[in-house]
């Protein structure tokens, strides 16, 4: 049973999306199980202004 926190995260997630002309795309995750990630990241004059990210899974890597 996930925590009300988690659930919480799941229902309502935060910085989900893509970030269009993103300056870095990462990729993690095990397609064994079915989790993935891919994280999007804006970057300007050194200085991080955005990241968003998508994942595919269950409720616990959702929402963390």
């Amino acid at each position: 049973m996930y925590s009300k926190k988690v659930i919480e995260h799941f229902q309502a997630p935060q910085n989900v999306g893509e970030i269009e002309n993103a300056d870095g795309v990462g990729t993690v995750g095990n397609p064994s199980c079915g989790d993935i990630m891919k994280m999007y990241i804006k970057v300007e004059n050194g200085i991080i202004v955005d990241i968003k990210f998508k994942t595919f899974g269950c409720g616990a890597a959702i929402a963390t």
